[in-house]
């Protein structure tokens, strides 16, 4: 009988990744729906949480589609469900929209991008490199 753990090992990683991404979506549109401020927050001010939510966001869509997704496309998604959200706070209570968050938030999806596209080579380069057998 295999140990227990073995499952898990069978469950692609990719899978995950894209689990997390969407998972980190829908955090995302409850923190910015909601109508009390969201109680999850890095300290340093709004527009930091900001940067911080729409990086991880984009390096995880990027990771998880990598090869699939042009990289313009990750970027363009992650503004357009940023811009949505910012024009649904119009009608959420006690929301209100403010269009620096949008070019904050397209700058965390930048950011996100350029460090999967880092990921991504530290990987493939860690994977080409000749391993010494002992």
């Amino acid at each position: 009988m295999p140990p227990p753990d073995s499952s898990l090992r069978r469950v692609p990683k990719t899978y995950l990744i894209r689990v997390a991404a969407a998972s980190a979506a829908i955090v995302i549109t409850a923190a910015s729906l909601s109508p009390r401020s969201p109680a999850i927050g890095t300290g340093f001010g709004d527009k930091l949480d900001h940067l911080a939510a729409y990086s991880v966001l984009s390096l995880l869509v990027a990771l998880g589609w990598s090869g699939r997704v042009a990289p313009g496309m990750i970027v363009g998604s992650a503004v357009g469900f940023d811009g949505l959200l910012e024009l649904l706070q119009h009608v959420s209570p006690g929301r209100q929209s403010d269009w620096a968050d949008v070019a904050v938030n397209s700058l965390g999806a930048l950011i996100g991008l350029a460090v999967a596209v880092l990921v991504r080579r530290v990987v493939i380069a860690f994977s080409r490199a000749p391993t010494s057998s002992s």
